[in-house]
Protein backbone atom coordinates (compact mmCIF):
# COMPACT_ATOMS: atom_id res chain seq x y z
CA UNK A 1 0.00 0.00 0.00
CA UNK A 2 1.10 3.56 -0.74
CA UNK A 3 0.30 6.81 1.05
CA UNK A 4 -0.08 10.47 0.15
CA UNK A 5 1.02 13.12 2.64
CA UNK A 6 -0.53 16.51 1.91
CA UNK A 7 1.96 19.27 2.64
CA UNK A 8 1.66 22.10 0.14
CA UNK A 9 -0.06 24.73 2.31
CA UNK A 10 1.46 28.12 3.03
CA UNK A 11 0.76 27.95 6.76
CA UNK A 12 -0.87 31.39 6.79
CA UNK A 13 -2.01 31.16 10.42
CA UNK A 14 1.53 30.31 11.52
CA UNK A 15 3.14 33.41 10.03
CA UNK A 16 5.70 34.90 10.50
CA UNK A 17 7.29 31.54 11.41
CA UNK A 18 6.28 29.99 8.09
CA UNK A 19 7.76 32.90 6.17
CA UNK A 20 11.07 31.04 6.49
CA UNK A 21 10.14 27.53 7.69
CA UNK A 22 7.58 25.44 5.76
CA UNK A 23 4.98 23.99 8.10
CA UNK A 24 6.05 20.36 7.63
CA UNK A 25 9.62 21.22 8.67
CA UNK A 26 8.54 22.71 11.98
CA UNK A 27 10.13 20.81 14.86
CA UNK A 28 7.89 19.21 17.47
CA UNK A 29 10.44 19.25 20.28
CA UNK A 30 13.28 17.28 18.66
CA UNK A 31 11.64 15.86 15.51
CA UNK A 32 10.26 17.57 12.45
CA UNK A 33 6.58 17.22 11.64
CA UNK A 34 7.17 15.59 8.26
CA UNK A 35 9.50 12.96 9.75
CA UNK A 36 7.03 12.04 12.49
CA UNK A 37 4.29 11.33 9.96
CA UNK A 38 6.53 9.55 7.45
CA UNK A 39 7.85 7.26 10.18
CA UNK A 40 4.31 6.35 11.24
CA UNK A 41 3.27 5.61 7.66
CA UNK A 42 6.29 3.44 6.90
CA UNK A 43 5.85 1.61 10.21
CA UNK A 44 2.31 0.57 9.28
CA UNK A 45 3.61 -1.06 6.11
CA UNK A 46 3.40 1.73 3.53
CA UNK A 47 5.82 0.99 0.68
CA UNK A 48 6.10 4.50 -0.75
CA UNK A 49 4.90 7.99 0.19
CA UNK A 50 3.80 10.67 -2.26
CA UNK A 51 4.12 14.23 -0.93
CA UNK A 52 2.79 17.38 -2.56
CA UNK A 53 4.89 20.50 -2.06
CA UNK A 54 4.49 24.20 -2.82
CA UNK A 55 5.53 26.68 -0.13
CA UNK A 56 9.33 26.63 0.33
CA UNK A 57 9.41 23.42 -1.69
CA UNK A 58 13.17 23.81 -2.16
CA UNK A 59 13.77 23.39 1.57
CA UNK A 60 11.48 20.37 1.72
CA UNK A 61 13.09 18.73 -1.32
CA UNK A 62 16.51 19.20 0.26
CA UNK A 63 15.24 17.61 3.48
CA UNK A 64 13.69 14.67 1.65
CA UNK A 65 16.87 13.79 -0.28
CA UNK A 66 18.28 12.25 2.91
CA UNK A 67 15.10 10.36 3.79
CA UNK A 68 15.34 7.39 1.43
CA UNK A 69 14.23 6.47 -2.07
CA UNK A 70 10.65 5.46 -1.32
CA UNK A 71 9.42 9.04 -1.44
CA UNK A 72 7.67 10.59 -4.42
CA UNK A 73 7.54 14.40 -4.11
CA UNK A 74 5.44 16.51 -6.47
CA UNK A 75 5.86 20.29 -6.61
CA UNK A 76 2.61 22.09 -7.42
CA UNK A 77 2.90 25.16 -9.65
CA UNK A 78 -0.27 26.55 -8.08
CA UNK A 79 -2.26 25.41 -5.07
CA UNK A 80 -5.07 23.15 -6.27
CA UNK A 81 -6.84 22.50 -2.97
CA UNK A 82 -6.93 19.38 -0.82
CA UNK A 83 -8.75 17.50 -3.58
CA UNK A 84 -7.04 18.91 -6.67
CA UNK A 85 -3.66 18.06 -5.17
CA UNK A 86 -4.44 14.36 -5.51
CA UNK A 87 -4.66 14.54 -9.32
CA UNK A 88 -0.85 14.60 -9.41
CA UNK A 89 -0.76 11.14 -7.82
CA UNK A 90 -3.18 9.30 -10.09
CA UNK A 91 -0.34 7.37 -11.71
CA UNK A 92 1.51 6.95 -8.41
CA UNK A 93 -1.10 4.89 -6.57
CA UNK A 94 -1.77 1.29 -7.54
CA UNK A 95 -4.65 0.20 -5.34
CA UNK A 96 -5.94 1.36 -1.97
CA UNK A 97 -3.90 4.18 -0.45
CA UNK A 98 -3.71 6.19 2.76
CA UNK A 99 -4.34 9.94 2.80
CA UNK A 100 -2.81 11.91 5.66
CA UNK A 101 -2.79 15.68 6.20
CA UNK A 102 0.78 16.84 6.67
CA UNK A 103 -0.07 19.13 9.59
CA UNK A 104 -2.00 16.53 11.60
CA UNK A 105 -0.55 14.39 14.38
CA UNK A 106 -2.57 11.76 16.24
CA UNK A 107 -2.42 8.41 17.97
CA UNK A 108 -4.93 6.79 15.57
CA UNK A 109 -4.17 3.15 14.83
CA UNK A 110 -3.71 3.37 11.06
CA UNK A 111 -3.72 -0.41 10.68
CA UNK A 112 -7.30 -0.55 12.03
CA UNK A 113 -8.47 1.96 9.40
CA UNK A 114 -6.76 -0.02 6.63
CA UNK A 115 -8.28 -3.30 7.82
CA UNK A 116 -11.78 -1.78 8.03
CA UNK A 117 -11.47 -0.36 4.51
CA UNK A 118 -10.29 -3.65 3.05
CA UNK A 119 -13.16 -5.50 4.71
CA UNK A 120 -15.95 -3.16 3.58
CA UNK A 121 -14.43 -1.92 0.29
CA UNK A 122 -16.03 1.55 0.08
CA UNK A 123 -14.75 4.26 -2.23
CA UNK A 124 -13.22 5.89 0.84
CA UNK A 125 -13.01 5.38 4.60
CA UNK A 126 -12.38 8.54 6.58
CA UNK A 127 -11.61 9.12 10.25
CA UNK A 128 -14.19 11.29 12.00
CA UNK A 129 -13.67 13.32 15.18
CA UNK A 130 -15.70 15.73 17.27
CA UNK A 131 -14.18 19.05 16.23
CA UNK A 132 -14.92 22.25 14.39
CA UNK A 133 -15.12 22.01 10.60
CA UNK A 134 -17.35 20.71 7.84
CA UNK A 135 -19.85 18.33 9.40
CA UNK A 136 -20.76 14.81 8.27
CA UNK A 137 -23.77 12.67 9.16
CA UNK A 138 -22.96 9.03 9.75
CA UNK A 139 -25.91 6.77 9.02
CA UNK A 140 -26.41 3.03 9.09
CA UNK A 141 -23.37 0.74 8.98
CA UNK A 142 -20.91 3.67 9.18
CA UNK A 143 -22.02 5.07 5.82
CA UNK A 144 -21.83 8.85 5.52
CA UNK A 145 -25.04 10.04 3.90
CA UNK A 146 -24.85 13.83 4.16
CA UNK A 147 -22.35 16.69 4.32
CA UNK A 148 -23.31 19.89 6.14
CA UNK A 149 -21.78 23.34 6.24
CA UNK A 150 -22.94 23.87 9.84
CA UNK A 151 -23.06 22.13 13.20
CA UNK A 152 -25.91 19.71 12.48
CA UNK A 153 -23.75 16.78 13.64
CA UNK A 154 -20.68 16.58 15.87
CA UNK A 155 -18.37 14.91 13.37
CA UNK A 156 -15.79 16.38 11.04
CA UNK A 157 -13.04 14.87 8.88
CA UNK A 158 -9.76 14.35 10.76
CA UNK A 159 -7.54 14.59 7.68
CA UNK A 160 -6.82 10.85 7.71
CA UNK A 161 -8.36 8.14 5.57
CA UNK A 162 -7.97 5.18 3.24
CA UNK A 163 -9.09 5.60 -0.36
CA UNK A 164 -9.76 3.22 -3.23
CA UNK A 165 -8.32 4.01 -6.65
CA UNK A 166 -11.94 4.45 -7.72
CA UNK A 167 -11.99 7.79 -5.90
CA UNK A 168 -10.46 9.52 -8.96
CA UNK A 169 -13.66 8.96 -10.94
CA UNK A 170 -15.51 11.22 -8.48
CA UNK A 171 -13.26 14.24 -8.98
CA UNK A 172 -14.93 17.44 -10.24
CA UNK A 173 -14.07 18.58 -13.76
CA UNK A 174 -11.99 21.52 -12.57
CA UNK A 175 -8.44 22.20 -11.45
CA UNK A 176 -9.01 23.52 -7.93
CA UNK A 177 -11.30 21.71 -5.51
CA UNK A 178 -11.54 20.42 -1.96
CA UNK A 179 -11.54 16.81 -0.83
CA UNK A 180 -15.00 17.59 0.60
CA UNK A 181 -16.20 18.16 -2.99
CA UNK A 182 -15.08 14.61 -3.75
CA UNK A 183 -16.95 13.28 -0.71
CA UNK A 184 -20.11 15.05 -1.85
CA UNK A 185 -19.81 13.49 -5.31
CA UNK A 186 -19.42 9.99 -3.85
CA UNK A 187 -22.61 10.45 -1.83
CA UNK A 188 -24.46 12.02 -4.77
CA UNK A 189 -23.66 9.03 -6.98
CA UNK A 190 -24.97 6.63 -4.34
CA UNK A 191 -21.57 5.10 -3.72
CA UNK A 192 -20.16 4.14 -0.33
CA UNK A 193 -18.30 6.72 1.75
CA UNK A 194 -17.67 5.35 5.22
CA UNK A 195 -16.80 7.22 8.40
CA UNK A 196 -15.10 5.85 11.47
CA UNK A 197 -15.78 7.96 14.58
CA UNK A 198 -12.66 8.02 16.75
CA UNK A 199 -11.81 9.21 20.24
CA UNK A 200 -8.14 9.94 19.81
CA UNK A 201 -5.39 12.37 20.70
CA UNK A 202 -5.40 14.66 17.67
CA UNK A 203 -3.49 17.83 16.88
CA UNK A 204 -3.80 20.06 13.85
CA UNK A 205 -0.62 22.16 13.75
CA UNK A 206 -2.25 25.08 11.95
CA UNK A 207 -2.00 27.97 14.42
CA UNK A 208 0.40 29.49 16.91
CA UNK A 209 -1.64 28.19 19.82
CA UNK A 210 -1.91 24.65 18.44
CA UNK A 211 1.84 24.54 17.83
CA UNK A 212 2.48 25.74 21.38
CA UNK A 213 -0.12 23.31 22.77
CA UNK A 214 1.44 20.15 21.37
CA UNK A 215 4.77 21.12 22.97
CA UNK A 216 2.96 21.78 26.23
CA UNK A 217 1.31 18.35 26.14
CA UNK A 218 4.39 16.42 25.00
CA UNK A 219 6.85 17.96 27.44
CA UNK A 220 4.44 17.84 30.37
CA UNK A 221 3.63 14.19 29.69
CA UNK A 222 -0.01 14.82 28.81
CA UNK A 223 0.06 13.05 25.46
CA UNK A 224 1.41 9.70 24.36
CA UNK A 225 2.13 10.24 20.69
CA UNK A 226 4.53 7.61 19.42
CA UNK A 227 8.15 8.73 19.35
CA UNK A 228 7.50 11.99 21.19
CA UNK A 229 7.90 10.92 24.81
CA UNK A 230 10.29 13.00 26.94
CA UNK A 231 11.19 12.47 30.56
CA UNK A 232 11.82 16.15 31.25
CA UNK A 233 9.72 19.28 30.65
CA UNK A 234 12.83 21.04 29.35
CA UNK A 235 14.41 20.14 26.02
CA UNK A 236 17.62 21.79 24.77
CA UNK A 237 19.11 20.70 21.46
CA UNK A 238 22.73 19.61 21.70
CA UNK A 239 23.87 22.20 19.16
CA UNK A 240 22.50 25.09 21.24
CA UNK A 241 24.39 27.19 23.77
CA UNK A 242 22.10 27.97 26.71
CA UNK A 243 23.68 29.92 29.58
CA UNK A 244 20.55 30.68 31.61
CA UNK A 245 19.13 28.39 34.23
CA UNK A 246 15.88 30.39 34.55
CA UNK A 247 13.76 27.81 32.73
CA UNK A 248 10.32 27.25 34.20
CA UNK A 249 7.31 25.14 33.24
CA UNK A 250 8.04 23.57 29.87
CA UNK A 251 10.72 24.89 27.54
CA UNK A 252 11.83 23.67 24.11
CA UNK A 253 14.98 25.14 22.58
CA UNK A 254 15.75 24.03 19.04
CA UNK A 255 18.96 23.55 17.10
CA UNK A 256 21.68 26.22 16.89
CA UNK A 257 20.17 28.62 19.41
CA UNK A 258 22.04 30.99 21.71
CA UNK A 259 20.40 31.98 24.98
CA UNK A 260 22.30 34.32 27.30
CA UNK A 261 22.52 34.24 31.07
CA UNK A 262 19.67 36.20 32.63
CA UNK A 263 17.08 35.33 30.00
CA UNK A 264 13.89 33.96 31.60
CA UNK A 265 11.83 31.36 29.72
CA UNK A 266 8.56 29.84 30.92
CA UNK A 267 6.25 27.65 28.84
CA UNK A 268 8.09 28.86 25.77
CA UNK A 269 9.37 27.45 22.48
CA UNK A 270 12.57 28.83 20.95
CA UNK A 271 12.80 27.84 17.31
CA UNK A 272 16.08 26.87 15.59
CA UNK A 273 18.68 29.52 14.89
CA UNK A 274 17.36 32.04 17.43
CA UNK A 275 19.61 34.22 19.61
CA UNK A 276 18.32 35.70 22.87
CA UNK A 277 20.52 38.14 24.76
CA UNK A 278 17.92 39.43 27.22
CA UNK A 279 14.25 39.35 28.13
CA UNK A 280 11.56 37.53 30.05
CA UNK A 281 9.20 35.32 28.04
CA UNK A 282 6.15 33.40 29.17
CA UNK A 283 3.72 31.41 26.99
CA UNK A 284 5.59 32.39 23.86
CA UNK A 285 6.93 31.25 20.51
CA UNK A 286 10.27 32.85 19.66
CA UNK A 287 11.61 32.71 16.13
CA UNK A 288 14.48 34.97 15.14
CA UNK A 289 13.29 38.51 15.86
CA UNK A 290 9.65 37.43 16.27
CA UNK A 291 8.08 37.22 19.71
CA UNK A 292 4.62 35.60 19.58
CA UNK A 293 2.51 35.46 22.75
CA UNK A 294 -0.01 32.59 22.62
CA UNK A 295 -2.10 32.89 25.81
Amino acid sequence: MKAILLGAGRGERLKPITDTIPKMLLPVVDRQLIDINMRRLFKVGVSSIGINLFHHHDLLLKHLTSRGRNIYPVVEKVLNGTGGALVNFKDFVDGDFIIHSGDVLSDIKLRDIVDFHRTHKPVATIVMIRHNGTKFRIGKDNRIDKVYAHDATPYTYAGIGVFSERVFSFFPQQDVFSIVDVFRNIIKEGESLMGLPAVIQWYNINSHYNYWKIHHDVLRGQTALEGLAHDSPVYIARSSDVRTDALKGFVSIGEDCRVARGVYLENTIVLPGTELTEGKYCNALIHGASRIMVT
